[in-house]
């Protein structure tokens, strides 16, 4: 009997600390998901701080990461590290489905905190935030990785030969040649010839007729 109460108590107190480093501590979870995200500009270290939430001490893990090194390298660098310095027994290390690794409570108990202390990696951005249950991001302010500029493809030069050059100052559609004026048309301000205007007094012909032409006259005898 004294046995059963003496457990009880002890449950007691554990379940106390544990509410009460949630309460003032960082939030616990039985797993969490360490997400890198952009390639190192700069060498540098990542460091993690793992703490167990039955009040026992905390442990700082510290993942060095070199310049040039892609997310899914970083990754990798991560899970190395995490699994080498926490304990077997507490902690499952692995690799998720993409560029990310997993730390979970192998009693899927949600007993402890992961956090992202400090980064001075350049252009590298560590996401931190639990899975079960769900509890608030433990990073810390960073900044965003740089994107690529975007490839400006140029427009294909013409090849020479195809079509008139515009003359100065002409707008030109594209993919259409220059039309080519007429040559047979009169230079610009040239007057059209006329055809000559009749005498005065003389009566015009009906439109649509045409004047008779007159006859010789008559030789004179000789």
């Amino acid at each position: 009997m004294n046995r059963a109460l003496g457990f009880a108590a002890a449950a007691c107190a554990a379940a106390f600390a544990c509410n009460t480093f949630a309460a003032n501590g960082p939030p616990l979870a039985s797993e969490w998901n360490i997400a890198p995200t952009g390639s190192a500009a700069s060498s540098g270290d990542l460091t993690f701080r793992v703490t167990p939430g039955d009040g026992s001490d905390p442990i700082e893990v510290t993942v060095p990461v070199i310049m040039g090194a892609r997310q899914e390298t970083i990754a990798r660098g991560i899970r190395n590290s995490l699994s080498a310095q926490l304990p077997r027994q507490s902690y499952d290390v692995e690799l998720g489905a993409g560029t990310n690794v997993l730390v979970r409570d192998p009693r899927g108990e949600p007993n402890f905190s992961l956090e992202l202390l400090d980064s001075d990696v350049e252009n590298l951005r560590v996401a931190v935030q639990s899975v079960t249950p769900q509890a608030t991001p433990t990073t810390p302010p960073q900044t965003q990785p740089v994107a690529p500029p975007p490839v400006v493809t140029p427009p294909p030069a013409s090849e020479p030969g195809s079509g008139t050059p515009p003359p100065p100052g002409a707008v030109q559609s594209p993919g259409t040649s220059t039309p080519v004026p007429n040559q047979n048309l009169p230079p610009p301000d040239t007057p059209s010839p006329q055809s000559p205007s009749p005498a005065p007094g003389t009566p015009s012909a009906p439109q649509g007729t045409t004047s008779p032409t007159p006859s010789p006259a008559p030789a004179p005898p000789q």
